[in-house]
């Protein structure tokens, strides 16, 4: 699932955790125009996510990156008691892949970014997918007919880009050394603003500097076990 060669010099990208820090970085260092998009859907760790993302980008200080847009689709009238949304405990790192599945996590971010870049004409939309990533929605299939149904109800072209498609975890921690990652949030539990430590994101963080061999720099309130 690589990135195909890119077209045009603005790209809109979807940014989060840790992987889409690193993706945006990149990005700023080919496109002209990088325009982050954070999607609040009422998720538990939406907060302290954005607040992160402010320090992240701030101090990377990319010219080509502007502002972070921020884009609202509250999901929580459809997760219900789902733990995404405070309905139960936060799985810890030693659950399956299964447990982190957010049904129809990437249709609503692309389906956001897609109105956002229809409206202000930047069909080029990246999303940070790794290559190890087991869901249905994060398909080339899904990827292309996305492209196909956005641009026929927004009347216009787009490219989904997948600039970490062919890295796992410790590919992109190797991708994002000289750029400030200790303030990127990957925790489904932040303590604080901090990261938790014990949650199947900070598990997934961990272990992806130590496949690295990079010294993390992340402030953990406690390690859980691996």
């Amino acid at each position: 699932m690589a990135e195909r060669a890119p077209v045009g010099s603005r790209v809109a990208a979807l940014v989060s955790g840790l992987d889409s820090c690193i993706m945006a970085g990149l990005l700023a260092r080919e496109y002209a125009e990088v325009t982050p998009l954070f999607v609040r859907a009422g998720l538990r760790w939406e907060d302290a996510e954005l607040a992160a993302l402010e320090r992240f980008f701030s101090a990377l200080d990319a010219p080509s990156v502007r502002p972070i847009v921020e884009l609202a689709f509250d999901i929580r009238s459809v997760y219900g008691s789902h733990w995404s949304v405070g309905g139960s405990e936060v799985p810890d790192a030693q659950q399956p892949d299964e447990m982190w599945y957010l049904p129809g996590r990437n249709l609503l971010l692309l389906g956001a970014a897609a109105l956002y870049g229809g409206v202000h004409e930047t069909p080029n939309l990246a999303i940070g997918l790794l290559a190890s990533n087991p869901f249905p929605d994060a398909t080339t299939e899904f990827l292309r007919s996305l492209e196909r149904t956005a641009g026929l109800a927004m009347d216009t072209s787009f490219r989904v880009l997948t600039p970490l498609g062919d890295m796992h975890k410790d590919d992109v921690v190797r991708a994002g050394v000289g750029m400030p990652v200790e303030e990127a949030l990957s925790c489904a539990s932040p303590v604080d603003g901090r990261h938790c430590g014990v949650c199947g994101k900070c598990g997934e963080r961990r272990r992806g500097f130590i496949d690295a061999g990079v010294e993390d720099p992340t402030d953990y309130v406690e390690l859980g076990p691996l």
